[in-house]
C-alpha cells in the first residue's frame, strides 16, 4: 500500500465535501483535476503517484495539497490572471469598427496601415485580422461585376438548367 501524505488535507474540510464537490462540474477542468489529485491523496496514494495518474509533476501536486490544506476546496480554485490586456481599448475598437464600415474594400494591410496611423498601434498582419474578425468582420475576394450582365442573370440562369434537365 503507499505511503500516506504527511500534509493532512481534511484539518479544513471532510471527505464528504471533497465528493460532492467532485460530483458537480461548476468549476472549470483544472478545478476538477485539483479535485481529483486530492481525492487520490485522501484514498492513499503519494504525491508521486497522484502526478503521474495525472500526468502532473510531484511538485504540482505538493503546491495543490499545500494549496488544500491551509484554505480547503477554495485554495484548489484557479485564479489565473487572464493575460496582458489589449492595446486596443474598447473605445478605439468601436471608432475602428467605424472607421472600417465607412471605408469601401479595405485590405488587411489597410486595416494594419489605419490601427497604425490613427491609433499609434502597431500590430502584425495575423493580429489585424483576428481584431476585424472579432468586430464582426469578415473578407472575401472582391468579385468585379460585369456591365454586360442583364439584371435578371440568375432567373435566366435557373430557367436555363431546368430546360436542360
Amino acid at each position: 500500500m503507499p505511503k500516506k501524505s504527511k500534509i493532512e488535507i481534511f484539518n479544513v474540510m471532510d471527505e464528504k465535501e471533497l465528493d460532492e464537490a467532485l460530483k458537480s462540474l461548476d468549476y472549470p477542468i483544472r478545478y476538477y483535476q485539483r479535485l481529483i489529485a486530492m481525492k487520490l491523496i485522501s484514498v492513499g496514494h503519494n504525491h508521486k503517484e497522484t502526478g503521474e495518474i495525472l500526468g502532473v509533476s510531484y511538485r504540482t501536486i505538493n503546491r495543490w495539497a499545500k494549496a488544500c490544506e491551509n484554505e480547503g476546496l477554495n485554495g484548489l480554485i484557479p485564479n489565473f490572471s487572464g493575460g496582458k490586456p489589449s492595446k486596443l481599448s474598447e473605445e478605439n475598437k468601436v471608432q475602428f469598427k467605424q472607421i472600417l464600415i465607412e471605408s469601401e474594400n479595405v485590405t488587411m494591410t489597410d486595416a494594419q496601415r489605419i490601427l497604425k496611423e490613427d491609433f499609434g498601434i502597431e500590430f502584425s498582419l495575423p493580429y489585424v485580422c483576428n481584431i476585424v474578425r472579432q468586430l464582426g468582420f469578415n473578407y472575401g475576394k472582391p468579385r468585379p461585376k460585369f456591365r454586360e450582365a442583364p439584371e435578371n442573370g440568375e432567373e435566366i440562369l435557373k430557367k436555363t438548367l431546368i430546360l436542360q434537365e
